[in-house]
Parts: C-alpha cells; sequence; structure tokens
C-alpha cells in the first residue's frame, strides 16, 4: 500500500505540472446546497449539461479561487439565448494490485463528452444530446426532445436518456451503480414524464429495457424516482422491472441525503430480483454509505463504504469496497482527484479482493 500511494502521489503531481487547466455532477453537492439536481444540471434527474446556476456556481463558490480578472464575464454555456453548450474531459492515473497476478498501471483518457442544448421554444420544447467522444468511438449517451407544460411543473421527454433511478453518482463502479445496472454506460430508449415543483421531484419512464440497444422482445422496462428534499436533507424511492425474454428483473430502493455541517451524508439500499430460469429467482441486497466533508473552499473529503451481497442464498459470496478520495477544485474549469479503493470479497478470488488508486484530472466547460 505504502508504494502505491507513492506511485498514485507522484502521477498526480504529474498530471497537475503538465495538463494546462467544475465540479462532477455529484449528488453530495445538491444536498450541500439544499437544492434538487435540476439545480445546477439541464436535465431534472441531475447529471450531463450544466445549467446557467450551474455553471456560475462551479466558477464562484466551488473553487478555491477564480482566476482572472475580477470584472471578467461567467462562463454560461450559453453561445445564443437559444443555444447552449458544455463539456467534459477526464484523464489520469489509475493503478491496480491485483493478488496472484502482475501490478497494472496506466495513464488513460477515462471519458470526454459534449452536451448541446437547444431551446427551440424558451422553457417549453429543449432538443438535448449528450455524445461521448472519448476514448473509443464517438458514442451517443442521450438525445432527446422534451416537452414542459405551461408552469414548468411537468414535462415529457422521447429519445435517449438515463433511466430514472436511485442516487446519480458520478462514480459508476459504486456497487449501487453496477448491481443495479442503472450508470453511465447504460441509457435507454422510450419515454419519460416528470413532475417538479417545490421540494418535489418525480420521473418516471417506459423503455425498451436493451440498455441502449436494439429491441429484441416485446416486453418494456418501467422505471420510477421519486424525491423529496429540505434544506438540510431529502429521502427518496425508487422502483424498477424489466420484463425481457432473457429474464425479468425487478428492482426497489430507497436513498436518503444529510448535510450535517460542512459534511454532506449521502446512503442507498436496493434489492435487485433476477429470474434466473423458470420458478427460480436470485435475489441481491447492495447499499453505500457516504460522507462529503468540505473542510475548505476547493476541497472534498469523500469516505464511503460499499456493501454488496450479489445472492442471498449464497453465504460466503458478499463483497465490500472502502473507499477515500480527496477532491481539489484550484480554479474554475478544473478540478483534480486523487483516491484509494480496497476491495474485501470472497477468499480464492483475487480480482474482489484488490486495492487500487487512481489520479485524475477533470476539465470542464
Amino acid at each position: 500500500m505504502y508504494k502505491l500511494i507513492l506511485r498514485t502521489a507522484a502521477a498526480l503531481a504529474w498530471a497537475v505540472l503538465l495538463v494546462p487547466g467544475t465540479a462532477p455532477a455529484e449528488p453530495y453537492l445538491a444536498v450541500a446546497k439544499g437544492m434538487q439536481c435540476s439545480a445546477c444540471h439541464s436535465h431534472p434527474g441531475g447529471g450531463g449539461k450544466r445549467s446557467t446556476y450551474g455553471n456560475l456556481y462551479s466558477q464562484s463558490e466551488l473553487p478555491a479561487a477564480r482566476l482572472g480578472s475580477a470584472d471578467a464575464e461567467f462562463w454560461t454555456g450559453e453561445l445564443h439565448k437559444r443555444f447552449a453548450v458544455g463539456g467534459n474531459l477526464r484523464g489520469g492515473f489509475n493503478y491496480a494490485d491485483t493478488p496472484g497476478i502482475d501490478e497494472v498501471s496506466e495513464f488513460s483518457v477515462n471519458r470526454a463528452t459534449i452536451y448541446l442544448e437547444a431551446n427551440l421554444i424558451p422553457n417549453r420544447l429543449t432538443v438535448y444530446v449528450d455524445q461521448q467522444v472519448a476514448p473509443s468511438a464517438s458514442i451517443n449517451r442521450e438525445a432527446y426532445v422534451r416537452a414542459s407544460s405551461a408552469s414548468g411543473k411537468w414535462y415529457l421527454t422521447a429519445g435517449q436518456f438515463f433511466l430514472p433511478y436511485g442516487l446519480r453518482l458520478q462514480d459508476d463502479s459504486a456497487f449501487v451503480r453496477l448491481a443495479t445496472g442503472v450508470n453511465f454506460d447504460n441509457p435507454d430508449r422510450g419515454v419519460q414524464l416528470g413532475y417538479e415543483a417545490g421540494p418535489w421531484s418525480i420521473i418516471g419512464s417506459i423503455t425498451n429495457g436493451s440498455g441502449g440497444g436494439r429491441e429484441t422482445d416485446s416486453g418494456k422496462q418501467f422505471s420510477f424516482v421519486g424525491s423529496y428534499a429540505q434544506s438540510r436533507w431529502r429521502f427518496g424511492v425508487s422502483a424498477s422491472a424489466n420484463d425481457a425474454d432473457g429474464g425479468d428483473r425487478e428492482m426497489a430502493g430507497v436513498f436518503a441525503g444529510l448535510r450535517t455541517g460542512p459534511i454532506a451524508w449521502l446512503a442507498e439500499i436496493d434489492q435487485v430480483r433476477d429470474d434466473i430460469s423458470p420458478g427460480v429467482t436470485r435475489d441481491a441486497l447492495v447499499g453505500l454509505v457516504e460522507g462529503n466533508w468540505m473542510f475548505r473552499q476547493g476541497h472534498n473529503l469523500k469516505i464511503s463504504y460499499d456493501a454488496l451481497d450479489p445472492d442471498d442464498d449464497v453465504a460466503a459470496d458478499r463483497e465490500i469496497r472502502y473507499s477515500i478520495v480527496w477532491e481539489y477544485t484550484p480554479m474554475q474549469f478544473l478540478q483534480g482527484r486523487i483516491g484509494f479503493r480496497t476491495y474485501d470479497g470472497p477468499d480464492g478470488n483475487g480480482f474482489l479482493n484488490r486495492d487500487t488508486a487512481f489520479a485524475e484530472l477533470h476539465g470542464f466547460f
């Protein structure tokens, strides 16, 4: 572990010195501010392009310092009153020490995305595209049209989008994101109906249930997330049912957020039931507890505990992950992250008992 820490610290120093220079889309920021995710993002469910307020927050309140002229205009993402853009680029260094095999370390581009938003009829009709352009071939993540009611409380979305379920964490490797399959690698195609007013945010969708791939049967996936947010806390419920020829899946979960002084807490627990064969099911239970201590402007210390029981009929298959991540936002448009994770799984499986570390630079606009 000592060697792992030294290598990762050196990699972070290399990145900060050589890479020219917001914060990630994470629910803890909404908990810390006592707001809905839609305050900072174009989509009410969070993630993707930042709203005008999200851009202003990431340049004024989040970084340790705002560089440039004091009277310089803020970047809002708007190129025209009806057209806005945004983007993210994450690159860095990853290290893994897995029992039984050689250590592995590499520099990589983790993800680069571009966001395009056209407000064809302001506050009523929007066309949105989220396109991943690296590290592999160009991949469409979201592409939809959204129509909103005159009051702005109701909206209908059609196209490809991320499913409404649970906490929309930036970390797709969190067990609650992997076990449920609801993450930034698995959008789906369908329609979505949402309601947001005051403390309430409710989203339901009907999709193919094929994770963005071509439909192969007549079954559909129904997903739902509803939350109630106050200035210091929030609580939500999620549910999903996927009717598929290859095996049905049902999920249900609860999640919550709480702000205690400078610490924003997140928690989620989900139960996942899969039909393995006629009359045979497998029940999994997965959970997360995370604390984010914003101990100084521009600095956040994230400590999390993940737990997974992939089959409640098997006693010796439980997995645990401990993580500690320091996020440093020295200036607007740039954030550095350095983190360590250790996995504790069944004996004899080296991959489930590995130690990992990473250093990442996140540039955004």
